[in-house]
């Protein structure tokens, strides 16, 4: 899945950036649940982050939403995204074994 992004269902979009990467990471999730799958299922996350974020926390973060799981994982910083309230988007790749 491509554009996830942290804006909530309302359109509602948190200024912080690690607010919105929480949020973006929860709509992976809903996403994952929606086609029968689950975090462990991910293969693969690129992260789109504009400016600058605590490395720290956003470890923190993405270990809590993942858990013990650990996909392939690629950081990217871009100077915007689509709409200038966004500060990250996460693409997503996941897989079922057979």
């Amino acid at each position: 899945m491509s554009g996830q992004v942290g804006m909530d269902h309302d359109g509602t979009v948190p200024e912080g950036t690690i607010a919105q990467l929480d949020l973006a990471l929860d709509n992976v999730r809903r996403n994952l649940v929606a086609a029968g799958l689950d975090m462990k299922d991910l293969v693969k996350l690129t992260f789109y982050i504009v400016g600058d974020v605590d490395t720290d926390e956003r470890r923190r973060v993405v270990a809590a939403k993942l858990g013990d799981h650990r996909p392939c994982m690629t950081l990217l910083f871009v100077s915007s995204l689509a709409n200038p309230a966004l500060k990250v988007e996460i693409d997503a790749l996941a897989s079922r074994a057979a």
